[in-house]
């Protein structure tokens, strides 16, 4: 039963973090004046490069070669983001716009659900508290980096305010509850509420790293 809810917890963050992120980077193509084309290959760049970067740093192979169903929610996301074009245009722009709260929303969403699903797989292949972060870290980031990369942006994990800090907690915090052996699905939960939580307030409040 156990192992049931751990895996249903981890599919469902999975499939939330994908269409989150698809969205985001159909959004940021629309933007940029993509072609439908270059619009769902951003898309399922932002939706699964993190990940294929973490399964690459596993040994893994990459869930989207062997399970249809990222590729399915990527192109859900994308989708929507096509449907909400083609239906209000002048409104989408101003979505896409990467100081819009609606694109920065669904980037958190992503950024979250996708943090604990890097740390649970770092968690699972016998990482330390460290490992659990990085991985936590590189799949919450990844494929915005390579979004951001692909349309000649610097990335926002970069510049932006309380973005790669928000996911390093996130995967501190599910380190920490897995290895104390706090029972499923609340390292996930609690990693999953702090992450969001912490750059939603960041977008809200303005919070921003210190500038050298």
């Amino acid at each position: 039963m156990i192992m049931m809810i751990e895996q249903f917890i981890f599919e469902f963050f999975a499939a939330i973090g994908t269409i989150a992120f698809a969205v985001s980077g159909a959004f940021k193509g629309i933007r940029h004046r993509l072609d439908v084309l270059g619009v769902l290959v951003l898309a399922f760049v932002t939706a699964i490069g993190g990940g294929l970067v973490r399964d690459a740093l596993l040994h893994r192979t990459p869930a989207v070669f062997i399970d249809i169903w990222p590729a399915l929610f990527a192109l859900v996301g994308c989708l929507l983001a096509l449907l909400s074009n083609m239906l209000s245009k002048e409104r989408i722009l101003s979505w896409t716009n990467p100081e819009s709260r609606t694109f920065l929303i669904l980037d958190a969403i992503g950024l979250a659900a996708f943090t604990v699903t890097g740390a649970k797989l770092g968690a699972v292949s016998g990482l330390n508290i460290f490992g659990i972060i990085l991985l936590a870290a590189i799949t919450g980031v990844g494929g915005g980096v390579i979004r951001d990369m692909l349309v000649g942006e610097i990335p926002l994990v970069l510049n932006a305010d309380f973005y790669a800090t928000a996911t390093l907690i996130g995967g501190f915090v599910f380190g920490v509850l897995y290895m104390y052996n706090f029972a499923t699905p609340w390292p996930s939960i609690l990693s999953f509420i702090v992450t969001l939580s912490l750059r939603l307030l960041a977008i809200w409040r303005g919070w921003k790293l210190p500038v050298l």
